[in-house]
């Protein structure tokens, strides 16, 4: 992977569209445009890893992906042209709809993984009408064992829940 400027322009060979992913199949170029940086260049490394996993591309040899800040709208444009047989046999996949999970992780790229994301919260909590598992004395340990993994796989199932309608809400938006 070889890393290039950021490039700055009027306007004059960046198409006026609205945010989103964008395929153009006169030019063979894929174009995602972003508000800020670092989407455009988190989308940037998340293409090129997509193209080299899935499709078995090589950057710059089959592909090359740019990113451009576009003065007049105050967008970034990250454009990718495919440049070789394999690079343009791809392209044609993607606008075929022939590589769906392809499609999601170039129309998703720009977003934090959920993983890389700090809660501002604690990692265990507890509802207030229980308290954190506790180990009874008089009990074999293999039903004190049974108790705590009841609560515990309780407490992940509520916190994946959690977790999971945020990543709704980021994907989707707000109810």
């Amino acid at each position: 992977m070889q890393q290039t400027g950021l490039e700055h322009s009027t306007g004059s060979h960046f198409p006026t569209v609205s945010l989103g992913l964008w395929y153009d199949s006169e030019r063979l170029v894929l174009e995602g445009i972003y508000l800020d940086e670092v989407s455009a260049y988190r989308a940037r490394r998340s293409w090129i890893k997509s193209f080299e996993a899935n499709f078995l591309l090589e950057d710059i040899h089959d592909f090359r992906v740019k990113v451009g800040f576009d003065a007049e709208s105050g967008r970034f444009h990250v454009q990718c042209t495919f440049t070789s047989a394999c690079g343009r046999y791809a392209f044609w996949r993607l606008t075929h709809h022939q590589a769906p999970e392809v499609q999601f992780a170039l129309e998703t790229a720009h977003m934090p993984h959920i993983s890389s994301v700090h809660l501002a919260e604690p990692i265990v909590e507890y509802p207030e009408e229980s308290s954190p598992p506790q180990v009874l004395l008089g009990r074999s340990d293999k039903e004190a064992l049974q108790d705590v993994c009841k609560e515990l796989f309780t407490l992940i199932q509520r916190k994946a829940r959690k977790c999971y309608r945020a990543a709704k809400d980021i994907v989707i938006g707000p109810r």
